[in-house]
């Protein structure tokens, strides 16, 4: 994580920050998608993909840091608290992509019901933040923090000729990038979910 507040004089970097996830708290983990499948070729589609997820830096336990702090040079191991007390995205990391997908249709596994698939595509970011940096609180609104790339794969369950239920896992990465009170906070957000779910075909 990076810190620059030009007003205090801090430009500073926080490494092997820990974060955590809590899916289940309000407002819980979900994701929509919509995928098309060519006709002239069955195996391909392209799926617009939007996903709600959260990151909490774990602020108590102790980083390497590196940089200018109110004006003095720091450099060795503290505790992430004594600079940064919270830094939440809670109301959301919302990420919208659009993904190239393969299914292979020619595998017959569980009577032809169970079909795998892949693919990979490029990310965009709006994310909502709440932090405390050098104990002055923060809260932005919903801002466009970059793109990255996501890759994934998975199976769908063929439950009736228009339902399915799918099992997957997907890898993001991007830059966070949000306000803190006079300056700005940058983080690499490297994200691995694990989701199930229902999905329609029609």
């Amino acid at each position: 994580m990076h810190i620059a507040r030009g007003a205090s004089g801090n430009d500073i970097t926080f490494r092997d920050v820990d974060w955590s996830a809590r899916p289940l708290d309000a407002a819980p983990y979900y994701g929509l998608r919509y995928t098309h499948f060519f006709s002239a070729l069955p195996a391909w589609a392209v799926a617009v993909d939007y996903t709600h997820y959260k990151v909490y830096a774990k602020t108590g336990t102790t980083v390497q840091v590196q940089g200018v702090w109110n004006g003095l040079a720091v450099n060795g191991a503290a505790p992430l608290v004594d600079y940064v007390q919270q830094f939440e995205i809670s109301h959301g990391v919302n990420m919208l992509s659009i993904n190239g997908i393969y299914r292979w249709l020619d595998m017959t596994l569980l009577s032809g019901r169970l079909q795998p698939y892949a693919g990979a595509g490029l990310t965009r970011y709006w994310m909502h933040s709440e932090n405390m940096v050098d104990g002055v609180f923060h809260e932005t609104g919903y801002q466009s923090s970059g793109h990255g790339f996501q890759v994934l794969a998975g199976a769908s369950y063929k439950i009736t000729p228009q339902v399915y239920a799918f099992a997957e896992a997907k890898f993001n990465r991007a830059k966070a990038n949000v306000d803190i009170a006079d300056g700005q906070a940058e983080s690499r957000l490297r994200t691995l979910h694990a989701s199930v779910g229902v999905s329609y075909a029609f």
